[in-house]
């Protein structure tokens, strides 16, 4: 990984296979290695056959140190018992409650801005990745725990409240972790005082929110206008965790509340972190793609401040197909893995794999691959998707992963990304605020951040 280091991993995986093939082992820290698969045929082989891929080994090892029970982390029973429950929270009826959330926060982002122009028309935001991951954390408190974290508050600003604090060092911490070994990171996070701190803090809160929806009566339950995820989990907590944890896994029932804790704290390192990101480069590429900023203006023409409805939303076709050439472009994530249950040969390329395998499918290395797009995939383009790519390769372009493991939220971040950005729409356009301030540039995390966004907001 000695070659990755300092790049962004999607280039220098593309790299990679340009110089060796379709399929080449990469080794992380000399002790442990993965085999990439590039091969379109061979990434559609792996995602449908999953008796013989199942969640990649390190993927599950490096989260289980923080997320030791949440469904990301589980395979066979456990990953069914969490399934079951978490699965049916992200289903589009509940999905739909969160309209009005989200737009209300965005709303108090736009107010921020509209301060900062007013007092200054030329001003260059610098802040603009900050803000966006505020306006994410903002949504996640009240989507998760209907819970205001203050975070887009201007009198909250530099002064966080002690929940938002503690998530936002959970985060950070957290990223830090999970780049180092595995060996490493236990120990780092045992002794990591400030990690340490943010857990405790954090379960506390949790755990008192926990306690005042199981107080609610039933009237109450039935007023609520959208229902938290913390509140439907909480219809699932085990009734005697300590006869539960006797069980077999195959006769568990429910969730414990360190299992409903994790799942919580991996929805806002899997969701809100994300969510927050691909909105900065949204803003970025409207920046520095003004065609493409004013078209979206212009499917908006007829709707350019009213709060349009969700059908409306749904109904425009040139945003999604923004929103979809964002996630090709550079998709939040690296790729995924996946380790082998049985031996197996990949068809495409015609590599033999064994039992105990890990594999690594690079989401960016099938998005600039030319034998499955027909438009030239370095380009940033919209327009692929409505002529030549509209039935593009099934798999050459999958930000949330492809199979029975990809995210499970993905359906609520497309829909929170397309509320956002419509609501950005309506009222702003972003103007480019010059090379060195606006220059782009990636810092690889788990995700993939902007390095330098300086864009001008002008309220239309």
């Amino acid at each position: 990984m000695g070659l990755i280091r300092g790049r962004y991993i999607g280039e220098a995986l593309k790299q990679f296979q340009d110089t060796f093939g379709d399929t080449f082992q990469i080794w992380l820290g000399g002790l442990l290695h993965q085999i990439c698969v590039c091969n379109p045929d061979d990434v559609q082989h792996v995602f449908t056959h999953r008796h013989i891929y199942e969640q990649g080994d390190l993927h599950v090892t490096q989260h289980r140190i923080v997320f030791e029970d949440a469904l990301i982390c589980n395979i066979g029973p456990k990953y069914k018992r969490h399934a079951a429950i978490i699965l049916p929270l992200f289903r589009r009826g509940k999905i739909l409650n969160n309209y009005d959330l989200i737009v209300d926060c965005t709303d108090k982002l736009l107010d921020q801005w509209r301060s900062k122009t007013d007092s200054d028309p030329n001003y260059i935001h610098l802040d603009i990745v900050d803000q966006c991951q505020n306006l994410s954390l903002a949504i996640f408190g009240f989507i998760a725990f209907d819970y205001d974290l203050q975070t887009l508050e201007e009198s909250n600003i530099n002064k966080k409240n002690k929940l938002t604090q503690a998530l936002n060092d959970f985060v950070e911490i957290f990223f830090q972790a999970i780049t180092i070994p595995n060996s490493i990171s236990k120990f780092y996070l045992k002794h990591n005082s400030r990690y340490q701190r943010a857990r405790i803090t954090i379960e506390e809160c949790l755990n008192q929110i926990m306690e005042q929806e199981q107080r609610k009566t039933q009237e109450q339950i039935v007023e609520q206008k959208r229902t938290s995820l913390i509140a439907s989990l909480v219809t699932s907590l085990q009734q005697d965790e300590k006869n539960e944890a006797k069980k077999p896994e195959q006769e568990k029932k429910g969730l414990s509340r360190t299992e409903v804790i994790n799942e919580l704290l991996l929805f806002l390192v899997a969701g809100a972190e994300t969510t927050g990101y691909v909105i900065a480069w949204f803003i970025y590429f409207m920046s520095k793609y003004p065609r493409v900023q004013a078209k979206i203006k212009a499917e908006l023409s007829d709707n350019k401040h009213n709060r349009m409805t969700i059908e409306q939303i749904e109904s425009l076709i040139y945003l999604d197909c923004v929103l979809r050439e964002v996630f090709r472009f550079l998709p939040p994530a690296a790729g995924t893995t996946r380790t082998l249950t049985v031996d197996d040969r990949l068809p495409g390329s015609g590599i033999q794999l064994h039992k105990g395998d890990e594999i690594f499918i690079s989401f960016y290395n099938l998005t600039r691959d030319k034998r499955c797009w027909k438009i030239d995939p370095t380009l940033f383009y919209p327009e692929r998707f409505q002529g030549e790519d509209k039935d593009h390769y099934p798999y050459a372009s999958i930000p949330f992963g492809g199979g029975h493991r990809q995210c499970i939220g993905q359906d609520l971040a497309r829909f929170q990304l397309k509320v956002i950005i419509v609501r950005l729409m309506q009222h702003v356009t972003f103007g480019d605020g010059g090379p060195e301030l606006n220059a782009g540039g990636y810092i690889q995390k788990m995700t993939t951040i902007p390095k330098h966004v300086g864009v001008s907001i002008i309220f239309d």
